[in-house]
């Protein structure tokens, strides 16, 4: 039989989740729809073994497919409910610092932590991570904390559980040979509660500006291709609206001829965010790239923030994937 590629849960961290009467619940700051749905369903595990929940998320909700979630997470934990003493769980994060300012108040609490990128030290005590980097998104790994927990699944919880993974997977696009028989059965259980793929798929995706629509045709249309077409730049203007165009820019680069990886450049007031994304049989790890600019991700998707113009990173990171393509 195969072996599974959710590996079992350490017992220390089951059992810290099972001792703490409240919880603080954090994943990185600009969220994407794993990190907002894996905190909604893990609070609705917690609070089915009686804890008491508090989501945080520094932001910014910048994307139209999580926005209408942004209510239910605050900015900051007030005092009173650390009194309580909770327990941390930070998820979708492989370093510290992807919560953000948030979570500086937390560090002296006790932390778990549930993620599958693969960048990064532990930064919790012994046994208590959860780090799978095989697994397609965090949502799976929260189910397996389920599962292990014995907590029945609940409509909510499927609902929550199937879109982080939707989405994380580009609706299954971006999943392997050897990560999809499984995930997809794990999928066929929420789908069994009532979870309808076709109506989640629109809801994902109706709404958008048209002004969005067309910032990211702007996009696509002055993109820069590099090294003979292997490489794509795009950028995203800081005077450019606030929603986030990446999605649907990689996946129409991506599917230039000869193309093997994209970089999307987009200017923030606090630094210069750069995002990769990389064709399954590229052969170029962006993850280990981006872990060099004190980012991470995975090894066709990852992200770093600098502090360096467009121009800069530009000459920087064509030359970083010339001599990536020569070896």
């Amino acid at each position: 039989m195969t072996a599974s590629i959710f590996p079992p849960v350490d017992p220390r961290l089951l059992s810290a989740l099972r001792e703490k009467d409240a919880a603080v619940i954090i994943a990185h700051r600009n969220p994407d729809g794993d990190a907002v749905f894996s905190s909604l369903a893990m609070r609705e595990i917690l609070q089915t073994l009686g804890k008491e929940c508090l989501l945080l998320n520094e932001g910014e909700f910048l994307r139209s497919d999580i926005k209408a979630y942004e209510k239910e997470f605050l900015r900051s934990a007030p005092q009173s409910f650390l009194d309580k003493d909770p327990l941390v769980v930070v998820l979708d994060c492989s370093t510290p610092d992807r919560p953000g300012e948030p979570f500086k108040a937390l560090r002296s609490l006790k932390t778990v932590c549930i993620d599958h990128h693969s960048a990064g030290e532990p930064f919790t005590e012994e046994g208590l991570s959860y780090i799978v980097p095989l697994s397609p998104s965090t949502t799976l790994l929260v189910d397996q904390v389920r599962r292990e927990l014995e907590v029945e699944l609940t409509p909510a919880m499927a609902e929550y559980l199937y879109i982080g993974f939707a989405t994380d997977t580009g609706f299954f696009h971006f999943l392997s040979e050897k990560t999809a028989p499984e995930s997809l059965r794990r999928v066929s259980d929420f789908t069994a509660m009532g979870v309808s793929p076709y109506d989640i798929y629109d809801t994902m995706h109706d709404g958008r500006a048209l002004k969005d629509i067309k910032d990211a045709a702007s996009i696509i249309l002055s993109a820069r291709p590099a090294l003979d077409g292997a490489v794509i730049f795009a950028r995203q203007a800081l005077d450019m609206g606030e929603e986030r165009l990446s999605d649907g820019i990689y996946a129409t680069l991506l599917e230039t001829e000869g193309v093997k990886a994209v970089v999307f450049l987009k200017e923030r007031k606090d630094g210069l965010e750069i995002g990769f994304r990389s064709k399954h049989r590229s052969g170029i790890d962006v993850g280990a790239l981006a872990a060099t600019l004190g980012g991470g991700g995975h090894i066709h998707a990852a992200g770093a923030t600098v502090q360096m113009s467009p121009e800069e990173a530009e000459r920087m990171l064509e030359k970083r994937f010339s001599e990536l393509l020569d070896q």
